[in-house]
């Protein structure tokens, strides 16, 4: 029984991945030279699970606005999934190094948030986030 759901469930995912790219771009052609934050850009085909915003200048206004601008039109946030994976408590378990600073991941980690995407058409709440 579960490998039939699965199975029907999979036959969807080109139409899913198919919405969620239309949205990523639209992200990337409202929000490309947003004033307030950067966001990813487009490097092949992904997925557009969700859109990552980053502080331009942190300094004109920290991300604890950010998150509260956004969550009072309705948007929930995250934190961009690595930011400084290094951070991460799991790095105890592995033997590594860093042989430099972590100038941007840090920065990231620090001034970065991610919200999500959907399958259907979001113009609204694309043109939300393009008016912040």
């Amino acid at each position: 029984m579960s490998g039939a759901l699965e199975r029907s469930q999979l036959e969807k995912l080109p139409d899913l991945i198919k919405g969620r790219r239309a949205n990523g771009a639209l992200v990337q052609e409202c929000l490309g030279n947003h004033p307030r934050f950067m966001i990813q850009e487009e490097i092949g085909q992904s997925s557009w699970f969700g859109f990552s915003l980053v502080l331009r200048d942190p300094s004109a206004a920290p991300r604890a606005d950010l998150v509260r601008d956004l969550k009072q039109i309705g948007f929930e946030c995250r934190p961009i999934v690595t930011g400084n994976f290094a951070k991460n408590e799991v790095m105890k378990y592995f033997d590594y190094e860093i042989h430099s600073t972590l100038k941007n991941a840090n920065y990231i980690d620090e001034h970065g948030l991610f919200v999500g995407n959907h399958h259907y058409p979001i113009p609204q709440a694309i043109d939300a986030l393009a008016a912040l």
